[in-house]
């Protein structure tokens, strides 16, 4: 990393979770502009923002993008304002919801639509009961009655499980940190239940996904009870409504160039030139996007190493438009999930305005982001069409949406990396002098949107501890 000082030998692995004070910090401030300077305005800036204000301490919150929200991010410019970004919030966002309680931001559970998948698999469309019959069906015995959606589960139920969800930072597990595809072939996963798990993995491939990230989903998930919800007119409105209850104004459109630990307090660079001064920083930068940023500290080793190599998972979106919800009609599943690289998993958004999402993960991600955007969108449609005949004629490509392609993201979210779970929880445990971090990569115990504000948080407790 561009920047770096020699490593430190030990890493500060206490978690600093005093009751938040009005009190400022102890130590002196200096002639600075702020007292603390919050690089990032998504959920987790604007989380420590908002716990800083609390506290009485001046606050300078910059932005590199012309809006709040960063993975917070709804298309209004498109029909029925569909999400590009964070959607679901769990039931057991207590974070979420009680900011969102006393913000006024209204979530909804969304209404139950068609069970289940219609699947594409192999150039062929199958009904869940059509599949085990089909000659496209290649899986081995013990896995010929399984859902394409659901192999992965069905191979992980053996292994050892995590009764709570930050248990994955216990060595105790590191036998799990492997990649997915070790431990799919040791449970005797066949050739293809392989390849069908890895067409839509919630990561970038099982070459690097770290079997412990799955384990660790899985505990949230088992953890979790209630319905899932939605925000209503979209994600963005929750970002919305917590930069507006702030008293300090968000300063968009100022990307960082350089961070600078320096004695008594630290120092911003910004792209346009300015520098900013106070005496500590919390970063929430997603690491893949902040190896851009050139950064003058003493950071240790793991913290380095995260910066350098925390794989993100790579997520392009199709938005497409339909002259008529055909999916009501034609007597099959709302979703298509198939394992054709150019349409992934398609989900309804709505019946008024009719519209789908075409997701598409990982290395095929990659693949449609090196073409022509208008190629890429008419080969989805047609592929959808030949999928789906009901479809045929009545789709229109309203947007293509990459993350990876946002040099502010560069992913959609974080995963643990075979190999990579002691770094990582090393640098989730991580409370810096001057320097701080942040973000839905270094939550402990939650995962995603309650993940990023949940580092917020502990990113705001940890200076103000001083």
């Amino acid at each position: 990393m561009r920047g770096s000082s020699p490593a430190v030998s030990t890493v500060q692995m206490k978690i600093h979770q005093p009751e938040l004070s009005s009190a400022a910090p102890r130590q002196s401030r200096g002639q600075s502009e702020a007292e603390v300077i919050v690089i990032g305005a998504g959920l987790a800036g604007l989380n420590a923002t908002m716990l800083l204000e609390q506290a009485g301490l001046k606050v300078a919150l910059v932005e590199a993008k012309d809006h709040v929200g960063g993975r917070m991010l709804t298309l209004d410019d498109l029909p029925g304002c569909p999400d590009a970004g964070g959607i679901q919030v769990g039931p057991g966002y207590a974070r979420f919801h009680a900011i969102a309680d006393r913000l006024g931001v209204e979530r909804f559970v969304p209404a139950s639509g068609e069970g289940g998948s219609l699947y594409r698999i192999g150039g062929a469309t199958f009904t869940a009961g059509q599949w085990p019959g089909a000659a496209q069906n290649m899986l081995a015995r013990k896995e010929k009655a399984l859902l394409p959606d659901l192999l992965l589960f069905s191979f992980l139920v053996d292994l050892p499980s995590l009764d709570l969800p930050a248990q994955w930072m216990d060595p105790q597990f590191s036998a799990l940190d492997v990649p997915l595809l070790d431990t799919l072939k040791a449970c005797g996963a066949s050739d293809q239940a392989i390849s069908l798990i890895d067409a839509n993995l919630n990561g970038y491939s099982v070459t690097t996904l770290s079997t412990l990230h799955v384990l660790r989903t899985l505990a949230i998930f088992h953890g979790a009870r209630g319905p899932v919800q939605f925000v209503r007119g979209g994600s963005q409105r929750m970002t919305d409504a917590m930069a507006a209850a702030l008293k300090t104004e968000a300063q968009l459109g100022s990307p960082v160039a350089g961070i600078a630990v320096q004695k008594g307090g630290i120092r911003i660079a910004l792209a346009n030139g300015r520098q900013i001064s106070a005496a500590h920083c919390i970063c929430t930068v997603p690491f893949a996007a902040l190896r851009e940023v050139k950064i003058s500290a003493r950071l240790p080793s793991p913290v380095k190493r995260m910066i350098a190599n925390i794989p993100y998972t790579h997520a392009t979106f199709a938005y497409i438009a339909a002259s008529e919800p055909f999916w009501r009609s034609d007597g099959f599943a709302e979703t298509l999930w198939s394992d054709d690289p150019m349409i992934g998993r398609v989900f309804v958004l709505g019946d008024e305005p009719a519209m789908l999402k075409a997701w598409i993960n990982g290395p095929a991600a990659d693949r449609i982001d090196s073409m022509d955007p208008a190629t890429a969108g008419a080969e989805i449609i047609r592929r959808i069409e030949i999928a789906r005949p009901s479809a045929k004629g009545k789709l229109k490509l309203l947007r293509l949406f990459s993350w990876q392609k946002d040099p502010y993201a560069r992913g959609i979210y974080h995963h643990i990396g075979a190999g990579q779970a002691a770094d990582l929880a090393a640098v989730a445990q991580y409370a810096g002098q001057r320097l701080h971090f942040a973000g839905e990569h270094l939550a402990q115990t939650s995962s995603g949107i309650e993940g990023a504000l949940e580092s917020g948080e502990r990113a705001a407790r940890a200076i103000l501890a001083r």
